[in-house]
């Protein structure tokens, strides 16, 4: 018989792994709504009788890693979130049943573990008995022979005591006071006590205080009631009290011997406390399968394979599901399945369930259901056929869920894509979706953004990559915050870098959203470049209008003053002699030319005449401004280094005003390096422009300030040095030119202007 079973175990063993392949291939064969992986469910169940209690996890775990292998794998059919839908049920069926069928293993080889140490124990309670037997048998004998009786007594003795020191379970023996005088080894084990401890103490000190009174009117009633012995459970469950005070289950055996006209009781105890976390494990394990059964969103079902789909089994959920109470397709029958089904997808239900079933193949498939209240509802069925070991079809056996939302929600779903495609196409904005570290989507009006040809050219890049660095910080606190949940961050204005190399202002716009394929961030942008440069013209055109009305009525009203004070000052300096007085009189000409200079640089600012244009070689208006600053650069020790190109072409501009712009920015350079440095002057041809560069190593400007230095009356200055007005002049006149002046600065770097003036025509 061993032989057979070794031989079943081996056959078991390899139908396994083949059952397992064959449905990996054959759920490859079908389409990804089709999916067939409930036969996992197969080999699953071939599991149980392996004597591993963990092979149903490890067949789980296997099934799990096919059944998404499939996904992967298999080819194109219905839509990708129906196939998941339906392969993640699948796998949830099968991981329940596998820890249904781990829990109920484990159960059992517990339960008959605890029923082998029960007979065991019961076996080493009727040999002490039958040794106690014996040697009492040997001290009648003791009359007839007493040395060979005594002898026979030491034997039967040292045996007993062998037989009780080794058996597993707890032995104490009583005295009428109920008096320990014997207590094992296992009785040392159980109650933490010692033997000699143990030895002359009542047997209540074991026994927790709520018990001790009724077990003492147990011992008197079992010793008068002429019965010698109770067998192990016949007592039921009692508590035991180790000597830490823990209270902890036992079953007992009872018995009693008089000796010498004295009655000794001898108990044997066993520890249950296993064996009742046993059983509570196994009832917790039914009533969660039980709680699983009836919280699944739908029902399983046990059927005949006919047309009405008579019920054998049905779970609650069918009530949910159809309104009709389990009790009408079980008990009264007033209702089967098959006229639940919709007339129109009877015949189809049918058909398609017998070639499953004609097959042995599992059968997967969608339709409506009719309530008891006349209401339709989409379901989805899994199910398969039981057969018998001559295959036969016993019955079927499945899983019915409620899909009626999930229908409604993907017709929303189709709906809902395509008015948001419409609205993407036709949007004004250009439309970014970043997922990870890259982009996956960019509308038409984001890869015209961009200049961009086709979308791939900006898909796949990092927003880093699409932003101005100066922006990267503010970016990625953006996205950590989406990220983090945050829903929507508020607008911004940024720069974005297109693939020719040009910075474009943006108006940003970001969300966050979740779809099948977990968190993205939604960025609608657009070009405010436009918009940007229409308010900086209007604002400098205000403030100039400002500085036109200031600057006239300042000429009105301080110039006439001004020149009667400086031509008192001036003749009171030729008529007195005192030195004191004549420095006061310097001082007071000194401030009122400097007050005369700041009122004609404002009228030359608001009145500035058109310029000139003509040709002009830029370099021979270094060398004259040069000439003027020879002596001062000198006394601060700063030295000169000229790059001056010998083949660069003339530029178009007045000459009056170039000198005023190259005097105004050496001037500067000068003030930033007060103790010495270098002044590099630069001069070179740059596509159709003449670039002129104006280079110092002073104190540099702090980024902060760098942006605000062509601003009118901003001045770096200390209070009097200047009257912030120099670098608006020659903004305004290389703006007047179609030029464009930069300037590149910071804190002990120095400071850089670049300038760019259009080329004559003629050389």
């Amino acid at each position: 018989m061993k032989d057979v079973d070794r031989l079943a175990m081996r056959t078991v063993f390899w139908i396994i792994p083949l059952l397992t392949v064959g449905i990996f291939i054959l759920d490859l064969l079908t389409p990804v709504g089709m999916a067939v992986s409930i036969l996992y469910l197969v080999p699953l169940l071939l599991t149980y009788p392996s004597s591993r209690a963990k092979d149903p996890f490890y067949f789980s775990a296997v099934a799990t890693v096919l059944i998404w292998a499939d996904v992967l794998l298999k080819p194109a059919g219905l839509s990708i979130p129906y196939a998941l839908f339906n392969r993640t049920l699948g796998m949830m069926v099968i991981w329940v049943i596998a820890i249904g069928l781990i829990r109920y293993k484990q159960t059992q080889h517990e339960l008959k573990s605890a029923l082998v140490e029960q007979a065991h124990a019961e076996g080493l309670m009727m040999e002490a008995q039958e040794a106690r037997y014996h040697s009492d048998r040997e001290a009648v004998r003791a009359a007839v022979g007493r040395g060979a009786a005594e002898e026979q007594l030491l034997v039967s003795r040292l045996r007993l005591e062998s037989i009780i020191e080794s058996a597993m379970d707890a032995i104490i023996t009583v005295d009428e006071d109920q008096r320990v005088v014997l207590f094992n080894r296992a009785a040392e084990e159980m109650f933490g006590c010692s033997v000699r401890d143990a030895t002359g103490q009542a047997l209540d000190r074991f026994l927790p205080t709520q018990f001790r009174e009724a077990h003492c009117h147990h011992i008197r009633t079992f010793g008068q009631s002429g019965v010698t012995s109770r067998k192990m459970g016949k007592l039921g469950t009692v508590m035991g009290l180790r000597s830490n005070g823990d209270e902890f289950p036992i079953e007992a055996a009872i018995s009693h011997i008089a000796v010498e006209r004295k009655t000794y009781y001898t108990v044997i105890l066993r520890d249950i406390t296993e064996r009742k976390r046993v059983e509570h494990s196994h009832q917790e394990s039914q009533r969660q399968l039980a709680t699983l059964i009836s919280n699944l969103p739908g029902f399983v079902y046990r059927s005949k394979n006919d047309r009405d789909w008579t019920m054998e089994y049905v779970s609650e959920g069918v009530s949910d599901l159809t309104g009709y109470p389990v009790e009408d397709y079980l008990v009264q029958r007033t209702i089967s399945y098959g006229k639940n089904t919709h007339p129109g997808d009877r015949e189809r239900i049918w058909q398609e369930v017998q070639t499953a079933v004609g097959q042995h193949h599992p059968f997967e498939m969608t339709y409506r259901v009719l309530t008891k209240s006349g209401e339709v509802k989409w379901v989805w069925e899994r199910g398969e056929g039981i057969y018998a070991q001559d295959g036969t079809l016993n019955y079927l056996e499945g899983f019915v869920t409620d899909i009626t939302e999930r229908k409604r929600a993907e017709r929303l779903l189709r709906q809902s894509e395509e008015r948001y495609r419409r609205l993407i196409t036709i949007s004004p904005y250009a439309i970014l979706v970043h997922r990870g570290d890259h982009l996956i989507f960019a509308n038409d009006q984001a890869i015209k953004l961009f200049g961009a040809v086709k979308a791939e050219q900006i898909l796949e890049k990092s927003p880093m990559d699409l932003f101005h660095p100066d922006y990267h910080v503010v970016i990625r606190e953006r996205i950590h915050e989406l990220l983090e949940g945050r829903v929507q961050v508020p607008m911004l204005e940024e720069q974005i870098m297109t693939l020719d190399g040009r910075a474009i202002d943006v108006e940003v716009s970001t969300a966050r959203f979740v779809d099948e394929e977990g968190p993205a961030i939604l960025a609608m942008l657009q070009d405010i470049s436009e918009r940007k440069r229409l308010q900086e013209q209007l604002r400098k055109t205000e403030r100039i209008a400002e500085l036109g009305t200031l600057a006239s009525g300042m000429a009105h009203e301080i110039g006439t003053p001004m020149n009667v004070i400086l031509g008192r000052a001036e003749y009171l300096m030729d008529r007195v002699t005192e030195e004191p007085i004549k420095k006061g009189l310097q001082t007071i000409v000194t401030q009122v030319e400097r007050i005369t200079k700041v009122m004609n640089q404002l009228l030359s600012f608001v009145r500035r005449k058109a310029p000139e244009r003509c040709p002009l070689d830029l370099r021979g208006t270094i060398e004259a401004g040069m000439e003027l600053f020879q002596e001062r650069l000198a006394r601060n020790q700063i030295q000169v280094e000229l790059a001056l190109a010998d083949n660069c072409p003339r530029a178009l501009a007045d000459p009056d005003q170039m000198s005023q712009v190259f005097i105004n920015l050496v001037m500067n350079a000068v003030h930033a390096m007060p103790d010495g440095g270098m002044l590099r002057i630069g001069l070179a041809p740059e596509k159709q422009m003449v670039k002129l560069t104006i280079a110092d190593t002073g104190h540099g400007i702090p980024r902060d300030v760098v942006e605000k230095v062509f601003e009118p009356f901003f001045t770096t200055k200390e209070f009097g040095q200047g009257t912030g007005l120099g670098l608006t002049v020659v903004k305004g006149i290389i703006e007047e030119h179609q030029g464009s002046i930069v300037v590149e600065s910071g804190e002990g770097k120095g400071t850089t202007f670049t300038i760019l003036i259009p080329q004559t025509d003629s050389q």
